[in-house]
């Protein structure tokens, strides 16, 4: 007889990244009466096969021809391991590789889960310069897969006067009520730019004491990023 092993756990894949899904056993086996046939569990879906001394990419699911691959060199070694690429949130599930010889046959299961989205923020590098009684723009842009609605969003005047909350969008509004009254009615998004990830903020009618650092933290249910801005005088 022979052992095949798998995954130790479920594996995570990041969308558009590439997953290796294990499968070997611990001693080579003949090719020629060997069969190996990866498919999904819920499907029955064809996901690779080996079979008569070859892989068989023709008789792949179409969700997956052209993007599961055997490590050819190595299935004589006894290694049936496949690499999954451009990754889909399609793709998540569970897997199994079934190994047969003529004798006997064994199977090893492998989850894929699909990785947490990570969030990129941007913001401008350079400061605003402004003079009293201009109305400026300060930056925040998120590049995510994930629905702006997710998002907590939240700008902050974050300098020597503390810690005074500007703007919140929350539950997927704006929430003019929790503005600092120093703010309120000066400081706003740009509503109809949220949905494409822009946060940036528009702040009118600056004052001298507007001058100094702002923040645009973003969160989401399982990152944190934010980005931060500057006022300078004129």
């Amino acid at each position: 007889g022979f052992l095949l092993h798998g995954s130790a756990g479920p594996l995570t894949a990041r969308l558009g990244g590439a997953v290796l899904l294990p499968c070997f056993v611990d001693r080579p086996l003949p090719l020629e009466e060997l069969e190996v046939d990866w498919r999904r569990t819920d499907s029955d879906t064809i996901v690779h096969l080996f079979q008569d001394g070859q892989s068989r990419p023709e008789s792949q699911g179409d969700a997956y021809r052209g993007r599961a691959h055997f490590f050819s060199q190595e299935i004589p070694k006894g290694n049936f391991s496949l690499l999954l690429d451009g990754v889909r949130t399609a793709d998540a599930g569970v897997y199994k590789c079934v190994v047969y010889t003529e004798q006997e046959q064994r199977e090893t299961r492998v989850e894929i889960q699909e990785a947490p989205e990570r969030l990129v923020v941007m913001g401008a590098d350079e400061p605003v310069y402004a003079h009293a009684g201009e109305d400026v723009t300060l930056s925040c842009s998120v590049d995510t897969h994930v629905n702006m609605t997710e998002l907590q969003v939240k700008w902050r005047k974050t300098d020597d006067d503390g810690d005074i909350l500007m703007l919140l969008y929350d539950d997927g509004e704006n929430r003019p009520e929790s503005q600092d009254e120093r703010y309120s009615g000066r400081a706003e998004f740009f509503t109809e730019e949220i949905p494409k990830g822009n946060f940036s903020m528009k702040l009118r009618k600056v004052r001298t004491e507007d001058k100094g650092e702002f923040r645009c933290e973003v969160h989401s249910d399982t990152d944190s990023v934010n980005t931060t801005a500057r006022i300078a005088a004129l």
